[in-house]
C-alpha cells in the first residue's frame, strides 16, 4: 500500500509537472496570443489615428482651397466691375469730348453767323454813308465833268 501510494504520488506529481509544464506552455502561448492581439489593436487604432487626422488634413485643404477659390472669384468679380466702370467711364468721357467738340463747333458757328451779320451790317452802313456822300458830292462831281469836258483836261492840277 505505501508502494501504491508512492507509485501514486510520484504518478500524481509527474502528472503536476506534465500540467504545470502544459500550463505554462499555454500561459505562454496566451501571453503570445495577447501581444499579438494587443499590437493588432494598436496597429489599428493608430491606422484609425491615422485616417482622422488624414480626412482632418483633407477637410482642411479643402476648405482652404475653397477659401481660395472664393477669393479668387471675389478677385475676379472686381476686376470686371473695375473694368466695366472704366468702360462706362471712357463712354461718358468720349461722350464729354463729343459734346464739347460739338459745343466748340456750335460756338465757332455763332461767332461765325455774328461776325458775319456784323460785318452785313457794316456793310448796309457803309453802302448807306457812301451813297449818301455820293448824293452830296454828285452835283460837285457833275460841275467837275461840265468843267473838264469844257475846258478839255483830263488830269487836273
Amino acid at each position: 500500500m505505501i508502494n501504491r501510494m508512492k507509485s501514486d504520488l510520484i504518478a500524481i506529481q509527474i502528472r503536476f509537472n506534465e500540467t504545470q509544464d502544459s500550463y505554462k506552455n499555454k500561459a505562454q502561448v496566451f501571453q503570445e496570443e495577447a501581444d499579438k492581439n494587443r499590437q493588432a489593436k494598436q496597429q489599428r487604432l493608430q491606422a484609425q489615428h491615422r485616417l482622422e487626422e488624414l480626412m482632418r488634413l483633407i477637410d482642411q485643404d479643402h476648405f482652404q482651397r475653397k477659401n481660395r477659390l472664393a477669393s479668387v472669384l471675389k478677385s475676379l468679380d472686381n476686376k470686371k466691375a473695375a473694368l466695366e466702370r472704366r468702360i462706362k467711364r471712357n463712354a461718358r468721357q468720349q461722350q464729354i469730348r463729343d459734346q464739347a467738340a460739338n459745343d466748340n463747333k456750335d460756338s465757332n458757328e455763332l461767332k461765325m453767323n455774328e461776325n458775319f451779320l456784323a460785318q452785313k451790317f457794316w456793310s448796309a452802313f457803309l453802302k448807306s454813308k457812301m451813297d449818301k456822300e455820293m448824293t452830296r458830292t454828285a452835283e460837285i462831281e457833275q460841275a467837275f465833268q461840265m468843267i473838264r469836258a469844257q475846258t478839255g483836261f483830263s488830269d487836273v492840277q
